[in-house]
């Protein structure tokens, strides 16, 4: 069995999947939380490998929902030494002057009030481990605005600056909090966005990706495991002495 134990929540999706193979090649112990079901395909592929993985079925919204995870981590029976925030969501591509404020309080719902949620829930676990991180996922559009995106924006914006506070506030419990920014990944999140903007441009989905990825000086989308790697550098002990960072990865596409 691990020494270690990590949570990773959005790990059904393109960049959470490739966290959760990666920690498991480095030997931590998993559970995996998703909204639907096949996050409990993901952690029986994951574990077919040897790894201790499990998946959880959970509203990361919804703190009642939490004891399923507690079980599970209970059962591992290893000390809790990373929290992965990795589920996200995209908004409904429009303007400030045409959103709902239904669709604002779902962007920053899942993107921002759950990452407030699930870290508060789990400092106690965490500062048991005497020694642990937590990681977030923001955005280099949480770093700029841009037009027609201005939930998320503003959602990644506040995920950055909790990170900072969180930091602030568990460095004496040896509790070191950090985010990955990302720029454009090679996710389906992705490519939805680039159709729905691509549409409402009344242009191809091809023209709509050649205008994203020429704006990227390393000429391309990231590919998931590059972020996985960003995440376990900063859990492991290669970063154990940054917190309350920003690492970009994002190709180039935003200098900070």
């Amino acid at each position: 069995m691990s020494a270690m134990t990590g949570i990773l929540t959005g790990a059904a999706g393109g960049i959470g999947r490739a966290t959760a193979e990666r920690f498991a090649r480095d030997g931590w112990s998993l559970v995996l939380v998703d909204r639907t079901d096949a996050v409990k395909d993901v952690a029986r592929d994951i574990a077919s490998s040897g790894a201790r993985v499990v998946g959880i079925a959970a509203d990361i919204t919804n703190p009642k929902e939490y004891a399923a995870i507690d079980r599970e981590i209970d059962a591992i029976g290893a000390p809790v030494k990373f929290l992965g925030l990795i589920a996200g969501v995209l908004q409904e591509v429009g303007s400030i002057e045409t959103m709902e404020p239904e669709e604002w309080d779902r962007v920053f719902n899942i993107n921002t009030r759950a990452n407030f949620l699930l870290i508060k829930h789990f400092i106690p676990a965490l500062r048991k481990a005497n020694g642990a991180s937590i990681v977030t996922i923001s955005s280099w559009y949480g770093k700029s605005g841009h037009a027609y995106f201005g939930a998320y924006c503003a959602s990644k914006a506040a995920v950055i600056s909790l990170t900072h506070t969180a930091a602030a506030e568990l460095a004496g419990d040896k509790i070191r909090v950090n985010s990955v920014a990302p720029g454009n990944v090679a996710t389906s999140m992705h490519f939805d966005a680039l159709r729905e903007e691509a549409e409402k441009r009344n242009i191809t989905f091809e023209e709509m990706k050649k205008i994203e990825w020429d704006k990227i000086p390393l000429g391309r989308a990231a590919d998931p495991a590059e972020l996985a790697s960003a995440v376990a550098f900063l859990a492991g002990p290669d970063g154990a002495y940054i917190t309350g960072a920003t690492i970009d990865v994002n190709g180039g596409c935003l200098f900070s």
